[in-house]
């Protein structure tokens, strides 16, 4: 009887002691991959942690609220979504269709901007894309020290290109066009100053969104360049984008 009381209550004390010290560890990817399979229309983070064997308190430490979560997963999703097969694409279309992806991610959640500007759009959001990205660029001639100098060259451009364009959409929904306010602001200044931009004004002051595939495409020129190669002529798709960005 006294060994089935102390085996009774060894069992408790174990139990007990399983629950004492560090929570279940977690991953945001963790987190972000179980919203997206429960989907993220109704998605709740009690049925995150719920799913994932863990206290809701413990989601709190990798995301503040379910509206961060959910841009999140649509970064995410978003880029998965469009990066292309390699098998059948050229390294260069490769990098264009990843920059598209993720000017568009940018442009849809442009929370994401100020998020990444505070440091809080961590590893997490980056490495699964960059791993595909470099499964699709390296057999393509790229070393991955390449691959991954490709793949924050296309981010800076593109970071910067999305920044602008939900910049022009802000002032324009704040009633304040930027058209309007360059052509207020030359108006204010006498005609002799600034005779440079006043002769491109007229060519560049109803751009919207700014035209940054250009700046893309010279970058890729110069690294096919400096691998002793010219890029193909462009397909149907880059001229299509180049054609939405410039018209």
């Amino acid at each position: 009887m006294s060994t089935e009381a102390d085996n009774a209550d060894g069992g408790v004390a174990k139990t007990a002691a399983s629950r004492v010290g560090r929570p279940p560890s977690v991953t945001v990817q963790e987190i972000v991959a179980a919203a997206l399979e429960i989907g993220l229309e109704k998605v709740t983070l009690k049925q995150i942690a719920d799913q994932l064997g863990v206290a809701q308190a413990t989601l709190y430490r990798h995301v503040n609220n379910r509206d961060e979560l959910l841009r999140l997963a649509a970064f995410q999703l978003t880029l998965q979504r469009q990066l292309p097969n390699a098998a059948n694409a050229h390294w260069s279309d490769l990098a264009v269709r990843y920059a598209e992806s993720l000017y568009e991610a940018f442009l849809n959640e442009p929370q994401l901007i100020s998020q990444l500007l505070k440091g809080e759009l961590g590893p997490h959001a980056e490495v699964d894309i960059l791993e595909q990205f470099l499964g699709a660029i390296c057999p393509q001639g790229f070393s991955e020290l390449e691959g991954i100098q490709l793949f924050h060259s296309i981010g800076m451009i593109t970071i910067g290109a999305a920044s602008g364009a939900i910049g022009l959409k802000a002032s324009k929904a704040m009633g304040k066009p930027w058209g309007e306010s360059m052509r207020r602001t030359f108006a204010e200044r006498d005609e002799s100053e600034l005779p440079q931009i006043r002769r491109v004004l007229p060519l560049t002051i109803n751009i919207d969104p700014i035209p940054w595939l250009p700046s893309l495409y010279a970058l890729l020129t110069g690294i096919a360049a400096a691998r002793g190669e010219q890029l193909p002529p462009r397909t149907a798709h880059m001229t299509l984008l180049s054609g939405r960005a410039t018209g």
